[in-house]
């Protein structure tokens, strides 16, 4: 039924990626699907954060960012799954989407945080946003 699924990954927060993970593992060892992990690095695309870093910390940072999201697959997935990863800059949530759309994603699966109801009204919701938007099936798990 699906062929391409997609696990956003929020580094920040790693342990909250793996019961999608486990999912999303399944998928790919019964069905063969091909699996896409991405991560987002909020901030830089924006102008004043950005005005406090020289390009050359910017893409040291995302260098690291890089680095640690290879490191964080190899040790969270059995070494015969090779995942197509992707680091974007920018907003989580029109990144995802945008990806959905490039790569033809059948399936997101993803974590919804726990966020007060300031948190929510100030920050938003990611997945909220994946759900609403995405033109695939979102299969969202709770916490």
């Amino acid at each position: 039924m699906f062929t391409k699924v997609l696990v956003p990954v929020d580094l920040a927060e790693p342990e909250f990626t793996k019961k999608s993970l486990q999912l999303a593992l399944r998928e790919v060892r019964e069905n063969g699907v091909e699996l896409h992990l991405i991560t987002v690095v909020p901030g830089f695309s924006n102008s004043l954060v950005a005005s406090f870093f020289s390009e050359k910390e910017h893409q040291k940072a995302v260098t690291e960012v890089a680095r640690q999201f290879k490191q964080f697959a190899k040790d969270e997935l059995p070494e015969e799954v090779k995942p197509v990863l992707k680091v974007y800059e920018g907003s989580p949530a029109e990144q995802i989407v945008g990806y959905v759309k490039d790569k033809a994603i059948d399936l997101v699966v993803m974590s919804a945080h726990h966020r007060s109801r300031v948190d929510e009204f100030l920050l938003g919701s990611v997945s909220a946003r994946v759900v609403e938007r995405a033109n695939c099936s979102v299969l969202l798990l709770k916490n």
